[in-house]
Formats: C-alpha cells, sequence, structure tokens
C-alpha cells in the first residue's frame, strides 16, 4: 500500500532550502566581512563622538547667542543714557557735576561691550567647533553607509547626533 504524500512536503522543502541558503549567506557574510564590522564598530565610535560634539556645541552657541542679544539690548539702553548728557554740553564741554556721572556710566557701558565681544569671539569659536563636528559626523556617516552598504547590510543604524547625545547619557529623548 502507498501512502499518500502530503501537497505541503514540496513546500517544505522548497522553504527549508531557501532558508538554509540564507543561513549560510549570513554564516558567510559574518566571517568574510569580520574586518568590515570591527572597522564599522570603531566608526560608531567616532561618529557617536562627533554626533555628542554636535548637540552640545549648538547648545553652547544657542546659550551665548541669547546672552549677546540680552547684552546687546542692554548696551541699546545704556548707549541712550550717554547719549542724553550730551543735552547737558556747554560749548562741547559738561559741567563739572554732570561730568562725573557721565564717565561712570560711560566706563560701565564700555566695559559691557568689551564682555560682549569677549562673548561674540567665544560664539564664534563655538560655532567653528560645530561646523568641524558636523563636518566629521557627515563624512564618519557617509562612510559607514557605504561601507555597510558594500558588506550587505544597507540599512546598518547610524545614530543622529541627538540620540548619540542621548546614548552617553547627556540627554534624555522622550518615547
Amino acid at each position: 500500500m502507498r501512502q499518500h504524500s502530503s501537497p505541503m512536503r514540496p513546500l517544505l522543502i522548497v522553504l527549508a532550502a531557501v532558508i538554509a541558503l540564507k543561513l549560510g549567506q549570513q554564516i558567510f557574510r559574518y566571517y568574510a566581512y569580520q574586518e568590515e564590522r570591527v572597522t564599522l564598530t570603531a566608526m560608531r565610535e567616532r561618529l557617536v563622538d562627533a554626533g555628542v560634539e554636535v548637540v552640545t556645541t549648538r547648545v553652547r552657541a544657542d546659550s551665548l547667542r541669547a546672552e549677546i542679544e540680552r547684552t546687546d539690548r542692554k548696551l541699546r539702553d545704556n548707549r541712550r543714557a550717554v547719549n542724553r548728557y550730551g543735552r547737558f554740553a556747554q560749548d562741547g564741554a559738561l559741567p563739572n557735576e554732570v561730568y562725573g556721572a557721565y564717565r561712570q556710566d560711560l566706563v560701565r557701558y564700555n566695559e559691557m561691550v568689551t564682555k560682549r565681544n569677549q562673548r561674540l569671539r567665544e560664539y564664534q569659536q563655538v560655532v567653528d567647533r560645530n561646523h568641524n563636528a558636523t563636518e566629521r559626523y557627515n563624512f564618519l556617516s557617509d562612510s559607514m553607509t557605504g561601507l555597510a552598504a558594500r558588506i550587505g547590510d544597507p540599512y546598518y543604524p547610524i545614530p543622529k547626533p541627538v540620540e548619540a547625545a542621548a546614548e552617553r547619557g547627556l540627554i534624555r529623548l522622550s518615547p
């Protein structure tokens, strides 16, 4: 007596062959691209460092810019106060009783200008660091994407700068 073969049997054989083939490809890729995976891991660390610097320099630049804008508003007010002394001038000179107050206001104004200019230089340095970190991040991201595609992993996860900062515990991302 003959046993009836199941109509699913050929399908199961094909499915098992496909699974075995895919598993074999994955094992081959694991060993064949071992050095590339090590390189990707090292590049990812440098990318995370660059991403963290992108975020931290952006936050610092925003803080400095806000401080400069507040100082600029104060400077406008102080400049008006210094300019008001002009109405007391007689023949281009201030009377002695007004000159002392004028001198104090002028010194305070000049000190604020000096401090503002120091903050502006610091801001420009931070922005330059941000641009350098952004270029480094983009270069590493592009390099990693290319290398991952060459080893057959075109969807290799590359963290965004904010994700890198969260990974290092600098910020917390909301779910």
